[in-house]
Formats: C-alpha cells, structure tokens, sequence
C-alpha cells in the first residue's frame, strides 16, 4: 500500500524535535502557532523561556536551559519577521502610512494629495 504523503524520516531528539511532541504527524509547536495570534504566540514563547530557565536548576539542568534558548530563538525569529514586515510596508511605530501622505513634511504641512485619473 503507498501512503499518500512519502515524508523522509525525522531526527527527533529532547530539544529541538522530541518525539513525543510529533506522535500525530505534526509538531505540537506548529499547531499552537497556527491556533494563536501573534501577540499570542509571543506570549507563549516569552512564557516557556521563563518556565525553562526558572526549574532548570531543580529539574533538568542543561537540558532545561537549551530548551529555554530553543523557545527564545523562536521568539526573536518572530520579532525580526514582525520587525521586516513593518519595514517593508513603511510602517513605523505599529502605523502605516495611508495612501498620499507624505512624511517629509511637518505636521502642519501634511496634505492629501488628490488621486490621479488615468487617461
């Protein structure tokens, strides 16, 4: 019988891709991502480097703390793709520009310029 997806096998191991995470054929991490909202996301990221480095010392040491730098490259991954994304739109502060405002001019000076018709 030939299984509709042919996937190469998977690497698991404790920190990056541990198993029992990926029983259903996905990352629990990829279906949190997908159920949440950014700011969401980020909180639950913050949440588990904090979580990991606080027991590390009583729970599993080393182990503990590459899994709080795992969860913390995720976190600032999410923050540069935030950061390029507001780049590329021109955003600035969370506020995009609108259409014909022109950011060269002083507060008072700032107009609407009319839209162009084509001919």
């Amino acid at each position: 019988m030939h299984l509709p997806f042919n996937h190469p096998p998977k690497v698991f191991n404790p920190i990056d891709r541990p198993q029992h995470y990926a029983d259903s054929g996905i990352q629990c991490i990829e279906a949190i991502e997908a159920s949440m909202s950014e700011e969401a996301l980020r909180g639950f990221l913050k949440g588990n480097v904090l979580k990991y480095v606080w027991r590390y010392e009583k729970k599993n040491g080393l182990e503990d703390l590459k899994k709080a730098k795992w969860y913390l490259k995720e976190l600032i991954a999410h923050l540069e793709l935030e950061q390029e994304a507001e780049e590329d739109n021109g955003c600035k502060d969370g506020f995009c520009p609108m259409p014909g405002v022109r950011y060269d001019l002083t507060p008072s000076e700032k107009v609407m310029f009319e839209p162009v018709a084509d001919t």
